[in-house]
């Protein structure tokens, strides 16, 4: 019988098998193959079959047994020592916080003594859903993208963690509120799980989901806490790139529409802020490097997108629309009671030779695509000249429509603004780059450093886990201008939706002592809000808010859970939390500067609470 072709070694030697008997026959490199005929069995289908080639959407039923495969797809699931809802313990009446042997930070402008933020100024801690809550698949959840990477994609985490229990957050959520309360934080920022929602991305609602998320709000409601809710950050549901490749598909703006206006409805009148969209900037450095279809994909490739430029293009796209869909949806047909926006990730940037046109035209590309790619709203709902001039046919079009309905989608601007960088101008200039999509570092065609022109670095270093990340206080000052004053000119206010620091080797630290006195970090916060304020009271930047990040220790994707960001510290194996320094760092810049307090009707938000329902 003849069998396929094949290479083996033996004791040195290389064989080529072309067959293995047939009767007598000998065969040597010279001999010719003799023709077969393989008669086909009648009754059967054929047909070839490529992964890659994936072009028509799966469909579910929402079964159990489907839900239990896509949990199969992603593997073995941690379980945490907590798995249901925990009543909050009395907190203390104080914490442990810095003596006097080490005093806090000092201000870095005794010019800001006397400056005052006004009683609307929000503020408060912020984290999201995969990051913090854990219980992975209970309670009816699907699994998201990320509960697949971190599964399956061995090695992507730098830790090889995953988000299966991190802080319990699902089932911690009274005593963390209890906290924040009894702290005097009045906003807290989270996001909520799309696939909590609706496990499957659409299909039925799932009732015990909703009852979790019936019962947060009414226990935020209930302590005076404002929430400031992200409907999506990251999170995507599994099934949705199974069935048609989620982000690279236009169906992904119904689904996440039919997504976010239950949760709207369900949750205004309790939520003055509404964010559709975490970062959608997600879709270059994260997106466009998830695998799908070839050899190491963990999806189908539909529409031939495996990632790279196609699906950061294509996520780009379709993110923009659904965003522009819920806003207008929820001032115009809703008739919403909060404001609604996104949250942009993007970092100062500045000429490293300020007489360099080069320098110059560097920052204008990093800008334009970091934040301008998403700055329609602020624009003519258009892609830029920009954009349009490096990407070419490679960019989709958006009717008169959705330009229409995506101008104006944006009631404020919101910023993740964590560092700053300069800009330089590439070899051979960024024109020669922008005309050849072959180019490195295409489409950007800039280049940019944490470090100086004179070799020194711009700040202090953060974590090693995340090396983009420089102490640089002034940069939002200056950044703060720079969006309001040059980019978009006609935002009415913004606010820092994020910003925070991860203390260096603070998870390879064993001591708790050690972990809690987080000198880099407090100098951080420290810096940035004097910062912030300066920008408001003496350059006129209506900064409205300043929310910090995170709320305690968290599952860092790529990076994983041994990077820390948190105010607290989070023990991940009895699951407690311990304010550190840069804590109180914040909390007293705030009991001296003013802004929004806990339950002040000033900073907006319906005082009623909902039934408990959990």
């Amino acid at each position: 019988m003849v069998v396929s072709r094949r290479f083996i070694i033996n004791g040195g030697w290389l064989f080529s098998l072309a067959a293995t008997a047939l009767g007598n026959t000998n065969w040597n490199s010279s001999s010719s193959i003799p023709s077969v005929t393989f008669p086909p069995p009648s009754g059967y289908a054929t047909k070839v079959y490529n992964v890659s080639a994936a072009t028509t959407a799966l469909q579910y039923n929402y079964s159990n047994e489907e839900l239990a495969m896509l949990w199969n797809q992603v593997g073995k699931i941690a379980i945490g020592p907590i798995t249901t809802t925990v009543s909050p313990t009395p907190e203390p009446s104080t914490y442990p916080r810095p003596g006097s042997l080490h005093p806090q930070i000092p201000t870095y402008d005794t010019d800001l003594n006397s400056a005052q933020l006004p009683g609307n100024f929000i503020w408060g801690l912020a984290s999201s859903a995969y990051q913090v809550e854990g219980a992975a698949k209970d309670e009816g959840k699907g699994p998201s993208i990320w509960d697949l990477i971190a599964h399956r994609d061995y090695g992507v985490v730098a830790d090889n963690s995953t988000g299966d229990v991190v802080a319990s957050h699902y089932y911690l959520y009274k005593q963390d509120f209890a906290r924040l309360a009894n702290l005097g934080v009045p906003y807290f920022s989270p996001s909520f799980s799309w696939p909590r929602f609706f496990p499957f991305g659409n299909g039925p609602v799932n009732e015990e989901g909703v009852a979790h998320y019936d019962d947060v709000i009414a226990s935020m409601v209930a302590l005076g806490i404002k929430p400031a809710v992200t409907l999506f950050h990251w999170d995507t549901p599994l099934a949705l790139f199974n069935s048609y490749g989620a982000w690279t598909d236009s169906r992904i703006v119904d689904d996440f529409f039919n997504y976010a206006t239950f949760v709207i409805s369900r949750y205004d009148q309790y939520v003055p802020i509404w964010y559709t969209f975490n970062e959608p900037q997600y879709c270059n450095w994260q997106y466009s490097v998830y695998h799908a279809g070839n050899a190491k994909g963990l999806y189908p490739a539909y529409h031939g997108i495996t990632g790279g430029l196609k699906a950061r293009i294509a996520c780009s796209h379709f993110t923009i629309l659904a965003h522009a869909k819920v806003s207008k949806w929820y001032h115009e047909v809703f008739k919403g009671k909060g404001r609604i926006t996104f949250k942009n990730s993007g970092n100062y940037y500045e000429p490293n030779n300020t007489a360099s046109a080069a320098d110059i035209d560097a920052v204008a590309r990093q800008y334009e695509f970091i934040l301008g790619w998403f700055g329609g709203c602020w624009r003519d709902g258009d892609y830029s000249p920009m954009l349009k001039a490096t990407l070419g046919s490679m960019l989709p079009t958006f009717t008169q429509a959705e330009k229409d309905m995506i101008k104006g989608s944006c009631d404020f601007y919101a910023i993740d603004g964590y560092t700053g960088y300069i800009g330089y101008g590439i070899d051979g200039g960024s024109a020669a780059c922008a005309a050849n999509s072959s180019a490195p570092g295409y489409p950007e065609c800039a280049g940019s450093s944490s470090v100086g022109a004179d070799g020194f670095p711009l700040g202090p270093a953060a974590d090693n886990g995340v090396n983009w990340l420089w102490s640089t206080p002034v940069a939002i000052r200056k950044f703060l201008n720079t969006i309001t004053k040059e980019l978009f000119p006609t935002i009415p206010d913004i606010v820092v939706s994020e910003f925070g620091f991860a203390e260096p080797f603070e998870g390879q630290q064993k001591s708790l002592p050690a972990i809690l006195w987080d000198l880099r970090r407090a100098d951080y916060y420290q810096g940035f809000l004097d910062n912030i304020l300066a920008a408001k009271v003496e350059d006129g930047v209506n900064v409205t808010g300043a929310f910090g990040w995170a709320i305690y220790d968290n599952f860092e994707w790529f990076a994983g859970s041994s990077v820390k960001f948190g105010m607290q510290y989070l023990n991940q194996t009895s699951l407690e939390r311990y304010p550190k320094a840069s804590m109180f760092q914040f909390l007293d810049w705030f009991a001296q500067k003013g802004g929004a307090r806990l339950g002040s009707s000033k900073a907006g938000g319906n005082e009623s609470v909902i039934p408990n329902t959990k």
